[in-house]
């Protein structure tokens, strides 16, 4: 796996219209709604609601682009829509895995989205907790199956798109562990999300094309804090979501932040977290660094900051990508 620095950002900056995967569409998600193609800054109609797109055009519009286009005002009644079969979706053998990941992160964007614009809404949260057990179910078909839902999500939005691939390392990784049932759930929800506290940081640090200031890494390192105090102020968020958030940034060494905790004061769940987002971070494109292949990430982790992880851990994280080349299609 490996990405072009030079991803173009998918997403419509007068807000009028949202990406969803050409995948997607494959699914016929969108066939209630119309869908438009981007060139440049344009939109044309291509899909008139009521009809659907035949797959030779479909391909034909998956060499130009991931994506293709609705109304934002269609957003919600879309992945309403969405909600009221992805469960059938994600259990049918006759869609393909690739086609099950673009919906299911198509929708874990639009959630991550709306929880950055309102973190405080109950029903957001609850829409998190609900997308990560269909990535369970999806994740636990295939071992590679993960590998599709980060694949796909490289592309979008880079604080969406990397709440979505920590969230499949993390899923991925608490199985290869022996995690069960609800445990891997809370991860997962942890791993979508561990970066709510960047909510609350300025955009123009958080999109800043360069590397940060004093004053603004000073700023950017109260989000695992403040994703805290978010998540606490909910009802029935989980103990271990909220620690995982507050201590994401923490290493056995001691030299992470906020608190500088020590091995045996972190719960070993925080270190799923940790490496997930430390392998995303180095293989998601960013607006100041350019991105790594999986087996570069891996290899520089290894050598560089290896004694920060759990050492038995680290070992199942480098399995998930041993055999990367069996995934299944």
């Amino acid at each position: 796996m490996s990405v072009k620095w030079d991803t173009p950002d998918y997403r419509d900056s007068s807000g009028l219209y949202i990406p969803i995967s050409v995948e997607s569409l494959r699914t016929g998600a969108a066939d209630d709604f119309d869908v438009y193609l981007r060139t440049g800054s344009d939109y044309f109609l291509i899909k008139p609601k009521g009809s659907s797109i035949s797959d030779v055009n479909l391909n034909k519009y998956a060499e130009r682009t991931p994506y293709l286009y609705i109304r934002t005002t269609d957003q919600d009644p879309f992945f309403k829509r969405v909600d009221k079969y992805i469960d059938d979706v994600i259990t049918s053998d006759k869609v393909p895995l690739r086609q099950k990941a673009a919906l299911l992160s198509d929708k874990a964007v639009d959630i991550v989205d709306k929880i950055f614009a309102d973190p405080s809404h109950p029903e957001h949260l609850k829409a998190a907790h609900r997308v990560t057990q269909n990535f369970l179910s999806f994740v636990a078909q295939d071992r590679h199956a993960f590998l599709h839902l980060v694949d796909l999500s490289i592309n979008d939005h880079y604080t969406y798109a990397h709440s979505v691939g920590v969230a499949a390392y993390c899923l991925a990784t608490a199985l290869a562990a022996g995690y069960q049932g609800e445990q891997v759930v809370n991860i997962g929800v942890a791993g979508l999300l561990h970066d709510i506290g960047k909510s609350q940081i300025d955009p123009a640090i958080i999109n800043k094309k360069g590397p940060l200031d004093e004053r603004e890494w000073g700023e950017m390192k109260k989000h695992p804090q403040l994703g805290g105090e978010l998540l606490r102020a909910h009802k029935n968020i989980p103990d271990i979501v909220i620690v995982c958030t507050e201590s994401h940034h923490e290493n056995n060494l001691g030299t992470g932040y906020p608190r500088g905790l020590i091995a045996s004061k972190l719960d070993p769940m925080v270190g799923i977290v940790s490496i997930s987002d430390t392998f995303s971070a180095l293989t998601t494109k960013r607006s100041y660094s350019h991105p790594r292949d999986s087996l570069s990430a891996l290899k520089l982790m290894k050598e560089n900051i290896k004694a920060k992880f759990d050492q038995e851990l680290f070992m199942k994280f480098v399995k998930l990508f041993l055999a990367e080349e069996k995934k299944a299609g």
